[in-house]
This record gives C-alpha cells, structure tokens and sequence, in this order.
C-alpha cells in the first residue's frame, strides 16, 4: 500500500498514468493520489486550483484506473488553520476519499532567522498546531517528524536534502519529548485519526511508533512519493507495522 503519492497535478514528477502504472508494476494493492490542495499555502505551484480542477482530476484518475488490478482512492494533502480546521469547502471534502492534514507552515508571530533551528518559541507553536490537527477533521496526520517547516530558515541553496532530513531529526530528538508524544497520542485516539509512517523520511522515530501503538491508535502507511523513485518505498513502514502489529488506516493487513 501507499497512501500518499503526488501527481504533476501539484508537485509530481509524473502524471496519475504513469503513477497508477508504476505502482501495478511495483505490485503495489492499494495506493491513494493525494495531490497539494490549499489556497492558503502560496508556495504551492497550484495554489489557485479549484474545486472543478480537483473534480476533474478525480475523474480521470478513476476512469484510467477503472480496470485495474489495483485500488486507487483520491484525495488531498493539505493544511489546516491553527486550530486545527479544515479551510476546504464542503464539495471538497466530500469529494475525497482520503484527505491527509500535514503541519506544512506555522502561524508564527515571532522573528524567523536563517540557520537558527532551534527557536523554542517556534517548535513549541508547532506542537500546538499538531495536537489541534489531531484531534481535527481528516483522515490521516501527515508527517509530523518529517518535512518539517524550516525551509524560511534555510540560506538558498546551502543546504542538501539529507542534510534537512538530519536537521529535522535533531529537532525532533530535542523538542518532541515524550509528554508531547503521549499527549499527542490521546488527542488521536479520541479522533480516530491515522498517524502517518513518513517512507520518504522514515519518520517518526521508532520509539514514538512503539508507544503510540500503545494507546492504541491508528497508523498509515506513505511514501509521500514526489519523484518515482519513491513510489512504493515503505518497507520501513511495513517492518515498523509488523513489529508492533499496528492496526492500519482502511483495516489493511500485513
């Protein structure tokens, strides 16, 4: 399964095709194209998408996947207000099968600096927009350990995609203790909501998996594929799901 993919509809490498076919050829059953959508976010390419773009979208995916030997549902990746509330209109919401909540920006009051990735101030107003968006509308929390929001800290082109990737550890390992995790991990539990395994950033960490599990919640699995070589890439996921036999978003099994 994958349940977080991105088409050129948003920010893809390739069109739903080639993503629908790649993924019958990776042998992957069941997979989710949930492209960007939030006129909120002014750094995406198609911030100015519709519901008509997205309707239109969703039917072509649909009719190319009509018969094939694979499940494909339709959705979105998108941003919430502070609080926590979907900023989607209602023919939206309703026309998606999935709809992941990812932390993609902050309403932060505070100055930002470049290269100063440990503001408290700033992580602090994260966690509190996540557990909002945890016990939000949606379906999945979309990698809160990974991705996360620094790129107004970042100087332009200083710093490589691994390099972010360790940088966002070091801010996990310092900021999101396990009092955030357990909070974080009631408020998800009284939603329903899924905690995604992040295949691009294997996040969250190992120990967070383990003591989510605990509470129990539920868990999706997403490569959050941009470019194809990504597509599928969730053996992480699977491993961490089958060590601590995690109940999985649409009842899915290992």
């Amino acid at each position: 399964m994958d349940y977080h993919i991105h088409t050129q509809f948003s920010d893809g490498e390739a069109d739903y095709k080639e993503v629908i076919d790649l993924s019958i050829e990776r042998q992957l059953k069941s997979i989710a194209i949930t492209d960007h959508f939030d006129p909120f976010d002014k750094a995406l390419r198609n911030k100015d998408a519709s519901y008509e773009d997205l309707y239109e979208h969703f039917n072509r995916i649909k009719a190319y996947a009509a018969h094939k030997e694979i499940e494909v549902l339709c959705g979105i990746e998108t941003c919430t207000d502070f609080k926590g509330n979907l900023r989607v209109s209602d023919k939206v919401f309703n026309l998606c099968d999935v709809i992941i909540t990812s932390p993609h920006y902050i309403e932060f009051k505070g100055e930002i600096e470049k290269e100063q990735y440990f503001n408290p101030f700033y992580w602090e107003s994260y966690k509190q927009k996540v557990l909002n968006m945890a016990e939000g509308e949606g379906h999945m929390l979309g990698h809160p350990e990974g991705y996360l929001p620094i790129k107004e800290m970042l100087l332009p082109g200083r710093t490589t995609y691994e390099e972010r990737k360790v940088i966002c550890r070091q801010i996990a390992d310092r900021f999101f203790d396990e009092a955030y995790i357990k909070d974080l991990g009631s408020r998800l539990r009284k939603s329903g909501k899924a905690y995604e395994i992040h295949g691009a950033t294997h996040t969250p960490r190992e120990w967070v998996i383990k003591n989510l599990a605990l509470e129990p919640i539920i868990f999706s699995i997403g490569s959050d594929a941009h470019a194809m070589n990504l597509l599928g890439a969730n053996e992480w996921g699977y491993e961490m799901a089958r060590k601590y036999s995690l109940k999985l978003i649409f009842d899915k099994q290992l």
